[in-house]
């Protein structure tokens, strides 16, 4: 009897000691539902960089450009006070967090992130090309343009210790990339496809790092973790011919590496880039994959995306939002925020087209351009992409048809980026597990 008495202690001692050596990820509960949101493109610049009102070097990078780089910390402030009222499990933000890289943006933004980490909602973060090793960091005060210092890769990780890199479950050797686990039982990986040496806008999943992702997939289903993943630069096309109009902004060899990825396991991908409110569909022979590109803070129409994945039954739930009520000395009193945002992208935008139309490739003579209102035409098609779900209305295909005459290949340009193919970009359902998708 004592013998038999003593066995069953020891049984019960070598359960408790088994039970002690599991790892917290075997003891805690993986939550039914999560709750995150995805940011893009905050583009954040300090006020004490600038004065108003704007210099000479200033204002001609604004004239240049379709960013609303004045207002972006009233803007970011306003969105981040969004995320609290929200209170996600974590928060996403897909590059670009700087408007060309300056130390003391990233700092701030640093501080500002502590703010949601102090309040139970994580941040992670991933650099776009505006932020690391940027030569354009500058300060505009008074008359002048000051050269400040920028970040290295390795003074980004630093930097954003508590936005991924310091828990990091894994991290790629040869770039930014990492994996984080923000809830027991999600990963969360980063994909660094950014180029550093020298910076540009463009960006490729080198070799190395595109065998540390393979392997994650890998070890993600083995783990039998939900994989998330996000990056800056687009996966796949967000409208046929994006590849070659804008080549910087989808990862070179997007086809070969989108569909090896989908094959693999990956199954949705946060992007931003291009400053549009987009969600595309790519394919490998067996597989798919969701690019879930999402529009920048500081470009109309300043979206915002939440999401909710249910762990039982595989399922995404996206829906978006936009940013409103925002206040700064520039936006006059009484004007709505979207308004004023819509109205600066569209002044913004006919800048750019009307350089883009008169220079090489396509070299049209400045009174075409003008004449039958071609800078116009391309504003209109791009103010709607960046807002997604568009739809060309009779009078957007009339102006398509006059392009075409004048210019085919530019008329059937403008009619992609018109042309929004399945899914919905705002609010929709993926199922991760048959690929299928319905419409919230």
């Amino acid at each position: 009897m004592k013998k038999n008495l003593l066995v069953y202690l020891i049984c019960l001692l070598c359960i408790a000691m088994t039970s002690s050596c599991k790892s917290n990820d075997d003891t805690k509960t993986v939550p039914e539902t999560v709750k995150f949101m995805v940011i893009s493109d905050i583009h954040y610049f300090d006020p004490s960089l600038f004065t108003l009102p704007a210099n000479a070097y200033f204002q001609g990078y604004l004239t240049a450009d379709r960013k609303l780089i004045i207002e972006s910390s009233a803007i970011l402030k306003n969105v981040l006070a969004t995320v609290m009222t929200e209170k996600p499990d974590f928060l996403l933000i897909t590059g670009d967090l700087t408007k060309d890289g300056e130390k003391i943006d990233h700092q701030a933004l640093a501080a500002l992130f502590k703010d949601l980490s102090d309040n139970g909602i994580k941040v992670l973060v991933i650099p776009g090309n505006h932020d690391v090793n940027n030569p354009s960091a500058y300060s505009y005060t008074g008359t002048t343009q000051t050269a400040i210092s920028n970040v290295t890769a390795t003074d980004f990780a630093s930097i954003y210790t508590n936005c991924g890199y310091g828990n990091a479950v894994e991290r790629d050797p040869s770039s930014l990339s990492y994996v984080s686990e923000p809830v027991n039982g999600i990963w969360v990986m980063g994909i660094d496809a950014c180029h550093y040496t020298p910076s540009e806008t463009a960006g490729s999943i080198s070799t190395t790092t595109l065998s540390w992702v393979k392997s994650i997939i890998t070890k993600s289903k083995a783990k039998n973790k939900v994989l998330l993943s996000m990056m800056h630069h687009g996966m796949v096309e967000h409208f046929t011919g994006q590849s070659t109009m804008f080549s910087e902004y989808v990862i070179a060899d997007w086809k070969n590496v989108s569909s090896a990825l989908a094959d693999s396991g990956m199954n949705v991908v946060f992007t931003g880039h291009f400053h549009a409110q987009d969600i595309a569909k790519g394919t490998g022979t067996k597989g798919f994959i969701y690019d879930v590109e999402t529009g920048s803070t500081v470009t109309a129409s300043c979206p915002y995306r939440i999401a909710t994945l249910n762990t039982v039954n595989k399922t995404l739930k996206i829906t978006s939002g936009k940013i409103d009520g925002v206040t700064y000395s520039t936006i006059p009193t009484g004007t709505n925020f979207q308004t004023y945002a819509r109205d600066y992208l569209t002044t913004g935008m006919k800048t750019i087209s009307y350089y883009m139309l008169t220079s090489a490739p396509y070299n049209i003579p400045a009174s075409a351009v003008t004449g039958y209102k071609l800078d116009d035409i391309f504003t209109n098609a791009f103010v709607a992409h960046y807002a997604g779900d568009e739809t060309a209305s009779a009078s957007d295909n009339t102006d398509i048809q006059t392009v075409s005459k004048l210019i085919p290949t530019l008329g059937g340009a403008i009619q992609s980026v018109w042309t929004d193919p399945a899914p919905k970009d705002n609010n929709i359902t993926i199922n991760l597990k048959t690929g299928e998708v319905t419409n919230n």
